[in-house]
């Protein structure tokens, strides 16, 4: 089973930071269009079921 904090997007939260919790990181992912490139971030938890993700990439 493939979950957030097995993926290259998934950042963890720093401890001491406004919205740490146990296991919460952020998922980044880069997109691209004709005007230019961007990232996406939205907040996950590393528990969190990734099997059904369009973006989940396992780290290496």
């Amino acid at each position: 089973m493939a979950t957030c904090e097995k993926c290259r997007s998934f950042y963890p939260i720093p401890e001491g930071e406004d919205d740490y919790a146990e296991g919460k990181g952020d998922c980044v992912c880069e997109r691209k269009d004709a005007k230019g490139k961007w990232w996406d971030s939205k907040p996950v938890m590393g528990e969190a079921t990734a099997d059904k993700c369009p973006d989940y990439v396992q780290k290496k």
